[in-house]
C-alpha cells in the first residue's frame, strides 16, 4: 500500500510541478514587455520610444517660430527623431527665420490629473542649453498661468551639477504670475554628480495637497498647497507632458550662447512614465544606502546645502558594503538642521521599530562640539503631510549622537513607537543638529524600519500568488544588496537578497496573498538571465518534485 500509495502522489505533483514551470516562461514571455512601477503606484501610460520614429499617436511635433522668454530658437518638426531607444531632440546653430537657431518642442496628447510623471533622460551639456521637463494644461482651453505649470526639470548647460525644479501659477485675468522654485545638487563618495554626464531620473508626486519633486529617485524639494494659497487644491486642468530644449532665454542669465558653444546638441529621452498610486501599503527602500551602487534613492533630503552637499552618501566609513550615509552642519550660522526622512504605512495602533548604526572618524569628530544627532519617528494622518502642521500626530525622539559620543566604533540604535489613531504614515527621520558653525560630521548604515503589523510576503511578480515565477526572482537577485523589497527577492525588508528570504518562499510556496498586502512591483527579467533562468526551471521541478509529497502529507486529514 505504502509504495502505491507514494506512486499515486507523485504523478500528479511532477504535472503540476511541469505546469507551473511552463506557466514561469509564459509569465517571463509577458514580463519581458512589462515595466517596473515604483512601490505604491500601478502604471498608466508610458513611451519607451523602442520604434524608429515617434509615436504620433501619443506625441505632438510642434512649429514655433516665435516662442516665449527671448529664446533664440525656432521649434520645428524635424527635430524630434527616435533612435537607439531614445526620443532625441536636437539643437542646432542653423538659422531658422528670424532665430539664430533650430531646436525641438513635444508635447503629449493624453492628459492627466495627478499620479507620478518619470523621465529618465541624458541632458545636453554646452553653454546656452535650457533643457525642461514639465507638465502644462492645454493652453488653447487653460490661459496660462490660471491652471498652474509644473517644471520637473530644468538646467542650464552652464551648471552641470544643478538642476532646478518650480511651479507657476496665478491668475490671467488680471494677470498675475507667480512661481516657487528649488535647485538642487548631490554628492556621491566626496564628488559632485554630474548631471551631465549618463542619464538621470527626474519626476514628480502631483496630488490635490502637495507636489514632490525627485531627481534619481532621491526626494529633495516638496511644495505644499498653503505655500501657494491654496492653488493646488484648487487646480481641475488635466496637464501635458512637454519635452524640449530651448537655446538662449531668460532662464539662463548671462550664460547665453555664444563662440564657445558646441553644436550640435542632444537631449536624449530614455522613457516617459506615468503612475497612478495604489492601496500597497509602503515600506522602507534602501535602508543600507547601496541602491545604484551607492546612493540616497526612496529618500527625503533635508538641509542639504547647494555648496557644501552636506547630506550624501559616503565610502569613509562603512559598516556593510561600500556606502553610508554622511551628515554634517551647513554651517550657515545659528542653529540648523540637516538630514534624511522615509516614510512607510501604518494604521492606527501599529508597532513599528526602527534601527542605525552610528559612526564617527576622529579625523572629522563632533567632541567636545554641541552637535548632535536625533533619530525620530514621526506620524501623519496624510502621507507626506508637512511636518509640523496638523497633519502631524506626534513624534518620538531620541539623541543617539553628541559631542561626547566615542569616535571610531560602529554603535547601534534603536527606537520603538505605537501609531495612535489616524495615522497612515510612519515617518524615520535622522536629524544632524548644528550650533554655529561647529565641525564634524557623522555616517549611518544599516538603517531599518518596519510595521512590525504588516506580514513579510514572498510575492515577488506582485501577482498575488507566491509559486516559481517569485522564487526564479529571489534566485536571480541572490546577494544582491539594498533592493527595494520584495519585487527583487527582498521578502523580509532587510535591505540583502538572502538565504532568509529563501525560506519565507518555501513556507509561503502555493498560497496566496490577502488583496491589501499585494506589495510588490512587476519586475523585468533581464535579457542576459534568460537563459539562467529557464535553465533553472528543470532544477525547480526536481526539487519541488521531492519536497511537495511531504507537504502534501503533512496537510492530509488522514
Amino acid at each position: 500500500m505504502t509504495v502505491v500509495n507514494t506512486t499515486m502522489t507523485r504523478t500528479p505533483i511532477n504535472r503540476l510541478a511541469r505546469a507551473q514551470a511552463f506557466a514561469v516562461i509564459a509569465w517571463l514571455a509577458a514580463a519581458s514587455t512589462a515595466v517596473a512601477a515604483p512601490p505604491g503606484y500601478t502604471q498608466i501610460w508610458n513611451d519607451e520610444f523602442d520604434g524608429t520614429t515617434l509615436d504620433q499617436s501619443k506625441w505632438t511635433p510642434e512649429t514655433v517660430q516665435n516662442p516665449h522668454n527671448n529664446e533664440r530658437q525656432a521649434y520645428l518638426p524635424e527635430m524630434i527623431t527616435v533612435a537607439n531607444g531614445d526620443m532625441v531632440i536636437t539643437s542646432t546653430n542653423q538659422p531658422s527665420g528670424n532665430k539664430q537657431y533650430r531646436s525641438g518642442r513635444v508635447h503629449s496628447d493624453w492628459t492627466h490629473q495627478y499620479g507620478r510623471w518619470e523621465i529618465r533622460a541624458d541632458l545636453p551639456t554646452s553653454k546656452g542649453m535650457w533643457p525642461a521637463i514639465w507638465l502644462l494644461p492645454d493652453t488653447t482651453q487653460y490661459t496660462w498661468p490660471n491652471q498652474g505649470e509644473i517644471d520637473i526639470m530644468e538646467n542650464r548647460g552652464s551648471q552641470p551639477q544643478l538642476t532646478s525644479s518650480a511651479y507657476h501659477y496665478g491668475t490671467f485675468s488680471p494677470y498675475n504670475h507667480q512661481y516657487k522654485y528649488s535647485e538642487q545638487t548631490a554628492a556621491r563618495f566626496g564628488q559632485p554628480v554630474n548631471f551631465h554626464q549618463g542619464y538621470h531620473t527626474f519626476a514628480v508626486d502631483w496630488d490635490e495637497t502637495k507636489l514632490r519633486f525627485y531627481v534619481d529617485d532621491v526626494h529633495y524639494y516638496t511644495l505644499y498647497n498653503s505655500d501657494v494659497g491654496g492653488f493646488i487644491g484648487n487646480q481641475t486642468a488635466p496637464m501635458q507632458t512637454i519635452l524640449n530644449t530651448a537655446v538662449g532665454g531668460d532662464f539662463l542669465g548671462d550664460q547665453q550662447p555664444d563662440a564657445s558653444t558646441v553644436w550640435p546638441q542632444k537631449f536624449l529621452i530614455d522613457y516617459v512614465r506615468v503612475f497612478e498610486r495604489n492601496d500597497d501599503p509602503l515600506r522602507l527602500q534602501n535602508g543600507r544606502f547601496e541602491a545604484n551602487d551607492g546612493s540616497l534613492a526612496g529618500w527625503t533630503v533635508f538641509g542639504n546645502r547647494l555648496n557644501t552637499n552636506n547630506v550624501s552618501v559616503h565610502n569613509e566609513a562603512v559598516a556593510d558594503g561600500i556606502a553610508s550615509l554622511k551628515l554634517f552642519g551647513q554651517s550657515a550660522g545659528g542653529t540648523n538642521y540637516s538630514g534624511v526622512s522615509q516614510g512607510i504605512s501604518v494604521s492606527g495602533g501599529d508597532q513599528v521599530t526602527a534601527a542605525v548604526e552610528s559612526f564617527i572618524r576622529s579625523q572629522d569628530s563632533i567632541s567636545g562640539t554641541n552637535n548632535s544627532v536625533q533619530l525620530k519617528i514621526e506620524f501623519y494622518n496624510d502621507f507626506g503631510g508637512k511636518y509640523g502642521t496638523p497633519a502631524m500626530l506626534g513624534e518620538f525622539v531620541e539623541t543617539i549622537v553628541n559631542g561626547s559620543t566615542a569616535n571610531n566604533v560602529w554603535q547601534p540604535h534603536d527606537l520603538t513607537a505605537t501609531a495612535p489613531a489616524g495615522a497612515v504614515e510612519a515617518r524615520v527621520a535622522l536629524v544632524f543638529t548644528q550650533t554655529g558653525n561647529a565641525a564634524g560630521a557623522v555616517h549611518f548604515d544599516n538603517l531599518s524600519f518596519k510595521n512590525l503589523s504588516l506580514p513579510d510576503y514572498a510575492d515577488a511578480d506582485g501577482n498575488g500568488t507566491i509559486d516559481g515565477a517569485d522564487f526564479l526572482i529571489w534566485q536571480r537577485n541572490m546577494g544582491k544588496e539594498s533592493p527595494v523589497g520584495p519585487a527583487e527577492g527582498d521578502f523580509n525588508f532587510d535591505g540583502v537578497v538572502d538565504a532568509a528570504d529563501l525560506e519565507i518562499w518555501k513556507s509561503q510556496d502555493g498560497t496566496t496573498v490577502p488583496p491589501d498586502n499585494h506589495g510588490a512591483s512587476l519586475q523585468i527579467p533581464e535579457p542576459s538571465s534568460a537563459m539562467l533562468t529557464i535553465t533553472t526551471l528543470v532544477g525547480l521541478m526536481h526539487w519541488r518534485s521531492g519536497r511537495l509529497p511531504a507537504v502534501a502529507a503533512e496537510a492530509s486529514p488522514v
